[in-house]
């Protein structure tokens, strides 16, 4: 029998978790518990005490997930913390993201600033506004660029402060890899493009590498 029940929190207020066809946060919601649903949406702030599953999430303001995430699809425009893992299909966000555990999905683009302990997908699209910190980067094909501040909201703008538009990573690892703005311990890859404004201390390339003049490499070898 299908589930029709729904969870939705309107201006201020707190729910118990559970097992929904929709969970819906309209204002400022507190939900205690594990929420697995097909569809949960945030139009303002959410704190979810546990974990959520769903097919599809759809954010709009600030949301605090104090366990795992796992969604089919994930939509943000805002900020977003995650305690745990966070994995999904497909993946698109625009502002703040903080992902303690390991973020995994099959398409990642996101325009912001990161904290990430591990991302791994197979398409990597990450544009920088403001300073981003990835232990580790895992991808089949990685683009990685400096954004500007134009397509961005007045709010996130503010938010986001004077920061430099850089990303802070250990290892990024993929099979086609463009970086701007990133420094790095360790590049490995089959084609790749080192853009401008990086740092990086090695790097170990297949195919080729080609590196911008304004960017530096300690040490590089063909394998």
């Amino acid at each position: 029998m299908e589930n029709n029940r729904k969870l939705i929190i309107t201006g201020i207020g707190k729910s118990n978790g559970g097992d929904v066809h929709l969970a819906k946060i309209e204002g400022m919601g507190k939900i205690e518990g594990d929420v697995n649903c097909t569809e949960f949406q945030v139009d303002g702030t959410g704190d979810l005490q546990g974990s959520l599953k769903t097919m599809k999430a759809v954010i709009n303001g600030i949301v605090t997930i104090h366990g795992s995430l796992h969604a089919n699809t994930f939509n943000l425009e805002g900020k977003l913390k995650v305690e745990g893992h966070m994995i999904s299909e497909h993946i698109r966000m625009n502002g703040m993201v903080t992902v303690k555990g390991n973020c995994e999905s099959e398409t990642f683009e996101a325009n912001g600033r990161m904290q990430i302990e591990m991302l791994n997908a197979g398409q990597i699209k990450l544009s920088l506004q403001g300073a981003s910190r990835i232990e580790e980067i895992g991808g089949e094909d990685i683009h990685i660029r400096e954004q500007s501040s134009k397509g961005f909201g007045k709010w996130l703008q503010s938010t986001l402060g004077p920061f430099s538009n850089k990303l802070n990573a250990g290892v990024i690892e993929g099979d086609q890899i463009y970086l701007e703005n990133t420094t790095a311990d360790m590049v490995r890859g089959g084609e790749v493009r080192i853009g401008p404004g990086c740092t990086i201390g090695n790097v170990e390339y297949k195919q080729s590498l080609d590196v911008h003049s304004s960017s530096k490499i300690i040490k590089h070898v063909q394998v």
